[in-house]
């Protein structure tokens, strides 16, 4: 079992923008980052996202399972997968797609419908997949409080910690995601750990167009570690009030 961060990337997917990794493996877990359903027909091209739900999620899923390759790891280990549509009424399509690319359901699905992803493509995806030395069920009990129930205070589960639905103020995206991202490293420092133990982020943002503001912010607090894998997506739904809303997964201090 993989304790501390691997990091993975490759050229078979569409490479990292901004401070995350492609892939992280930790805890025994492969943390896949986002991807959505642009093809890429050779290493650094990306076309224009596909506007046609069910092709758009074959390539998606494909990316994700190029990265998972690159971790040592096959498909038929995948135990989590998450998709973010921007089109309602589609988690039936999303569904069916997932379990005829995996060979089966995998035990956690999550679809949420959102305002935008990266590319303004039609979906964003990601999954998590166990090493061989982690049953698929416990892998699954692990992680299945994540994004669930709101938590201000870590949720102890396995060897992971985990928050969700952490919310960030100010008067721009750039401060609120100084003033999230310096909260957590409070908490984390707090209890022994550090912003180094971070595997996983799902991040909502209120618009799209302030994104790089963010991308700023990792830079001050990632540019010195392992930078963990990440969905971003647009959903002022969630966000709310706030500018900005992360889940996130970390590693249990050594």
């Amino acid at each position: 079992m993989s304790e501390r961060k691997l990091r993975i990337e490759t050229d078979r997917a569409p490479a990292s923008t901004g401070f995350r990794s492609q892939g992280l493996v930790a805890g025994g877990i492969f943390f896949g980052a986002g991807q959505i359903g642009a093809e890429m027909p050779q290493p650094g091209v990306l076309r224009e996202p596909s506007e046609e739900m069910s092709q758009a999620v074959q390539i998606t899923l494909g990316h994700l399972d190029a990265v998972t390759k690159a971790a040592g790891l096959t498909r038929e280990r995948v135990f989590e997968v998450s998709a973010f549509p921007k089109v309602e009424g589609q988690e039936d399509v999303i569904l069916r797609e997932t379990t005829q690319f995996l060979g089966f359901r995998p035990e956690l699905f999550n679809c949420h419908a959102v305002f935008d992803v990266a590319m303004h493509a039609l979906i964003e995806m990601d999954w998590m997949a166990a090493e061989a030395s982690v049953p698929l069920k416990q892998a699954a009990d692990w992680l299945r409080p994540l994004g669930h129930v709101r938590s201000e205070a870590a949720i102890e589960s396995g060897p992971f910690l985990m928050w969700n639905g952490l919310r960030g103020f100010g008067n721009d995206l750039g401060e609120a995601s100084h003033a999230l991202l310096s909260g957590l490293k409070g908490q984390m420092e707090a209890g022994g750990g550090s912003l180094g133990d971070l595997v996983k982020l799902t991040i909502y943002l209120h618009a799209f167009d302030p994104y790089p503001m963010f991308n700023e912010a990792t830079k001050l607090y990632f540019a010195d570690i392992i930078p963990p894998a990440r969905s971003v997506i647009v959903s002022p739904e969630i966000t709310g009030d706030a500018k900005i809303v992360i889940d996130v997964v970390a590693l249990k201090p050594a």
